[in-house]
Formats: structure tokens, sequence, C-alpha cells
């Protein structure tokens, strides 16, 4: 299984002193192509969004998403991420320039457009038939 992992500093923004920088893991799967997962785990212990690669890639351009999670970009360096929850919103900047290079490294593992040949689809339907 084709695997990239990467570690992204994102800066918690809460409007006063308890701001802090946290250590986000994103990771990209070959074989789940249109999924990125940010792992919060040091911040807090099972915590991972899976976030959509083209909401991402568009967010890093113009705002992007509905519902619970947006993605825009800010002040010509940073993009910021919206991730809605029970307790809140959580707001985060990161470089947009670690987060550019990550998405455009998961394009050379899965060009968009084509993820539909990377999913096992056989597999899916077995694994919704047998829920």
């Amino acid at each position: 299984m084709e695997r990239l992992t990467t570690r992204i500093t994102m800066r918690l923004m809460t409007g006063d002193e308890r701001s802090r920088d946290l250590e986000v893991g994103w990771s990209y799967r070959a074989d789940d192509p249109h999924a990125v997962d940010l792992d919060f785990s040091s911040y807090q212990p099972g915590t991972v969004w899976t976030l959509s690669r083209d909401l991402l890639v568009t967010g890093l351009l113009r705002p992007a998403g509905e519902g619970d999670v947006h993605v825009t970009p800010y002040d010509n360096d940073r993009v910021l991420v919206a991730l809605g929850g029970r307790e809140g919103v959580a707001l985060l900047a990161a470089s947009a320039e670690p987060v550019a290079r990550f998405l455009a490294a998961t394009a050379g593992m899965v060009p968009p457009g084509r993820e539909h040949t990377r999913i096992d689809w056989d597999q899916g339907l077995k694994d919704l038939l047998a829920a």
C-alpha cells in the first residue's frame, strides 16, 4: 500500500493567549485516493479528521467547503482550515507552502481524475453488503 505522511505545523487560533502550534500528521493512501487524514492525536488522543483531497486543493486557491469543514487561503502565504464539531469550531492556520507540497506529492501518487483506477470497487461492495 502506497502511503505518504508528513507533519505540518498548524496554529490553533483561539483569539487569546491560548493559541498554540500543533504538529499535525497529514497522511494520504493511494488506495483511498480521495481522502487526506489529519491526525491531531498529539493534541487530543484518537482525533483524526478525514478531509477531501479536492477540498484542500481548492481551498489553497479560494474559499471551499460546506458543513463542518471549510478551507480558505489567508494573507498570501497561509491557509485556514475550520473544523466544526459538537464542541464548536477549531480554526487552524498553516503555511500554504508545505500543504501545497504535500498535495502535489499526492498528485504524483494518484493524478487528479484517476482516483477511480485505485479504488477496489469489489471489496467496497463486499464491505457494504456485509454491513
